[in-house]
């Protein structure tokens, strides 16, 4: 599945990529046919709720991490030409720049998204 990571580059600048990720293959499940990805080990899943006027200032996450959003609806900012994105329900991104300038994020609906902190 592809997804969009927001990563460090050489420059200190966080950017966005597109990865693929949670590439899914088919397996039987008793008796039935499902599509799974590999598991992956984590550190620890939060929610995070957030309102409508929902503002984070520059900063970098605390660990490598993807975001599910189940509701409402954030925009990611970053430095440069690609300056922002938005993110539904629905969307999955990978928080990922650990260093560097760092990104904002801000609630353009109020909504939940999983976070899900990702080991070493």
């Amino acid at each position: 599945m592809e997804c969009i990571e927001i990563y460090t580059g050489l420059d200190g600048h966080s950017a966005f990529r597109t990865i693929h990720a949670f590439e899914a293959s088919p397996v039987m499940f008793k008796g039935v046919a499902v599509s799974l990805s590999s598991p992956q080990p984590c550190e620890s899943v939060l929610m995070h709720e957030f309102d409508a006027d929902y503002v984070l200032g520059w900063h970098n996450p605390p660990a490598r991490q993807y975001v599910v959003v189940l509701e409402g609806e954030l925009e990611i900012t970053v430095q440069g030409s690609e300056a922002a994105r938005r993110f539904e329900a629905g969307a999955i991104f990978v928080a990922g720049d650990l260093q560097g300038t760092g990104h904002t994020t801000r609630a353009i609906r109020s909504g939940r998204a999983l976070v899900v902190n990702l080991r070493g």
